[in-house]
């Protein structure tokens, strides 16, 4: 047996990830000069978050230093003792996971009967839910932890995820597209859809105008990628946006009649793209590219 962390981009709420066994260490964020912990109880502080975005908020987040991430494992190893398989942010969007690595290779080379296995999970918030979900049937089923991390790194590049923006200039902002597209995106109602690559890095894939053209183009991709969809789950996840979540989870239902789980978009990731995104994830053969 061994033992599952995570850092808290994959936004479990607390009871959640207590009742599941996985131990959560906090990003932060900042908003207006005040820090913050990201590891809430439940959705009211997503929702005060995104409402303080709508108001203006300008929120920074932070990695997790190499020495936070050991100290959480000392603490882990102190109470039970056992390997610890850590899925973490994706390696393309945070330094993060270089942290992790770093402390993890501190701490194995202190610790003679426990290891860390650090998993690039290449993805983020609900995108990394299928990893934690396949870590937790890994655990059940008696696998070692070494044999769980192999696995997870070749899963990981079985899932793939589309992300429709709603709020472009919050793409401006973190560099993904220019302030006239932006302009003239908004003006026409261009609705980005952004993907994970193969380096867990975000990229533009398809620019359809309006929400309702994007999620038709989102259900067509799950069409082609997604054997037997019927047969599979997909996770929905979104940015104080759960109508159109819900929207997507009974289009889903009607054309594929799959199992639809939705969850939230937490801070971290939430100050980079702002109310209004919901995303799509599902296990396919591999990513696009």
């Amino acid at each position: 047996m061994f033992t599952i962390s995570s850092d808290s981009a994959i936004d479990l709420f607390r009871p959640v990830a207590e009742n599941l066994g996985v131990h959560i260490v906090p990003l932060t964020y900042t908003v207006d000069g005040v820090s913050h912990e990201d590891f809430s109880d439940s959705e009211e502080d997503y929702k005060k978050f995104y409402n303080d975005l709508k108001n203006g908020a300008l929120p920074v987040t932070s990695q997790i230093n190499p020495y936070n991430h050991e100290e959480f494992w000392n603490s882990l190893y102190d109470k039970e003792k056992k390997d610890i398989v850590h899925l973490c942010l994706s390696s393309g969007l945070s330094q993060t996971y270089t942290s992790a690595c770093k402390a993890a290779e501190s701490f194995n080379e202190a610790h003679s009967d426990a290891k860390v296995y650090v998993v690039d999970t290449l993805g983020a918030t609900q995108a990394e839910t299928p990893m934690l979900e396949k870590a937790l049937e890994l655990k059940n089923s008696g696998v070692s932890a070494k044999e769980t991390a192999d696995t997870l790194r070749n899963y990981a590049l079985r899932i793939q995820a589309y992300i429709i923006v709603d709020d472009l200039f919050h793409l401006k902002r973190g560099g993904r597209i220019g302030a006239a597209s932006a302009v003239i995106g908004t003006m026409i109602g261009i609705k980005p859809i952004i993907i994970f690559n193969n380096e867990g890095k975000l990229s533009v894939h398809k620019k359809p105008v309006g929400w309702k053209k994007a999620l038709k183009t989102v259900l067509d991709h799950i069409e082609e990628y997604c054997p037997e969809p019927a047969n599979k789950k997909i996770w929905l996840a979104h940015a104080d946006a759960l109508d159109k979540a819900e929207e997507a989870k009974r289009a889903i239902e009607k054309r594929f009649g799959s199992t639809v789980q939705i969850g939230w978009i937490g801070p971290v990731i939430g100050a980079h793209i702002n109310k209004g995104t919901v995303g799509f994830v599902f296990e396919g053969n591999s990513r696009l590219y």
